[in-house]
């Protein structure tokens, strides 16, 4: 069970590091929490590859296409209900909302280098998932079994994003809005794994999830 604890430790040194307001709008926000991922990835990878599982666990198959989009899109219609119950329109804690979108950059400028844009979040969602899904999950659900497994490991994942909630935070409070939809995509992306038993389609949703929020679907909240 030394893994989760690692994880842990690591991506919220990532996010106290990404979320701080000198990373405000600056790639070093995205690497910052890259790193943070990479020593919990590259050790899956060694584990799939001793225990001979890596070509299962991440070859693409029929399917992850449209389990990967429709999870994606779950999660941001969800995203959409959490954002009207949490900070509506008009209420104090709006503002938790653009203090986000400031912290992520300026999305034209994101949207003008779609590309290396696209390419920065795809290389995030696979490093995070083999982190999360590929060694931290595995070493629960060894211990507490599948059915508990991918709800530890969701939640954990955004008990792990705190950090940005407190570094974000205004005169309505700490910015909630940070760890709950970590922790909603945490069990959302854990619960794939453990129903395909590999890894391309929680990869995917990660990564269509994050492209939506970050650089088009932000674009829609700001112009209300």
């Amino acid at each position: 069970m030394i893994y989760p604890l690692i994880a842990f430790m690591l991506t919220a040194a990532g996010t106290t590091t990404c979320f701080h307001p000198s990373m405000a709008g600056t790639p070093w926000m995205w690497l910052a929490f890259g790193v943070s991922q990479a020593p919990l990835a590259v050790i899956a990878l060694r584990n799939m590859q001793r225990d001979g599982e890596l070509r299962d666990l991440l070859q693409p198959r029929w399917g992850d296409i449209s389990m990967g989009m429709g999870s994606a899109l779950l999660l941001l219609a969800a995203s959409l209900g959490m954002r009207a119950m949490v900070a509506p329109d008009g209420s104090p804690r709006q503002a938790w909302l653009f203090r986000a979108y400031l912290q992520a950059g300026d999305p034209n400028l994101l949207q003008a280098h779609w590309p290396v844009v696209a390419a920065a979040i795809i290389a995030l969602a696979f490093i995070t998932e083999l982190a999360w899904r590929g060694l931290v999950l595995p070493s629960v659900e060894a211990r507490w079994g599948s059915r508990r497994a991918w709800l530890l490991v969701g939640v954990g994942y955004g008990l792990a994003f705190v950090p940005g909630a407190w570094w974000l935070r205004d005169a309505a409070g700490w910015n909630m809005l940070i760890p709950f939809a970590a922790s909603a995509g945490g069990l959302a992306w854990s619960f794939l794994a453990v129903r395909t038993r590999r890894l391309v389609p929680s990869m995917m949703s990660h990564a269509v999830f994050l492209w939506f929020v970050v650089v088009q679907f932000r674009v829609v909240s700001l112009g209300r």
